[in-house]
């Protein structure tokens, strides 16, 4: 079936459309993303959220610009560009606590500072940053322990970590 064909049954019917959509350009959109990320979840993630955008937004692709499977391309590398870049953020950021956390024999002014620091923090927040930095899960893990969205999980796991890190600077 020919892109021209594609845009005219999303035109028609969106759901026929995006179904034939994800049949034929999905496996590409995995190899695509692959390329920049690792965790198949991660890839997986990227690859819907590019064709959940374009079936969104397919009235805005212009056929005379380029064809529509460079178009996808480009959504799906971007998406994984811009996951990778946070994915890196989040490893910057946790061998940074991991660098400023005080050792097991650390000063009793260092520990002072972290207990002060944690009973600032909610049980929530406290457990989400023990599974994560103590116990080493991952927020994809945490996020089906707990039965909740994984960007939720991530999210809430950075306020946690930031609110610490004030506590610190105090």
């Amino acid at each position: 079936m020919e892109e021209e064909e594609i845009l005219t049954l999303l035109a028609q019917d969106v759901e026929e459309g995006a179904a034939l959509l994800v049949e034929r350009y999905r496996h590409l959109l995995w190899g695509i993303c692959a390329r920049r990320l690792n965790d198949p979840e991660d890839i997986g993630e990227c690859v819907w959220a590019a064709l959940a955008d374009f079936c969104l937004h397919w009235r805005q692709f212009d056929s005379a610009r380029g064809s529509l499977k460079s178009y996808l391309i480009s959504i799906a590398d971007r998406k994984a560009l811009d996951l990778y870049r946070q994915n890196q953020r989040w490893q910057r950021m946790k061998q940074a606590a991991e660098r400023v956390a005080p050792p097991a024999g650390g000063a009793p002014l260092e520990r002072e500072c972290l207990l002060a620091g944690m009973e600032r923090l909610t049980e929530r927040e406290k457990r989400l940053l023990y599974l994560r930095y103590v116990d080493g899960y991952t927020y994809t893990e945490i996020a089906r322990m707990l039965d909740q969205p994984y960007e939720q999980l991530k999210k809430q796991g950075y306020r946690a970590f930031l609110k610490l890190k004030r506590s610190w600077d105090d």
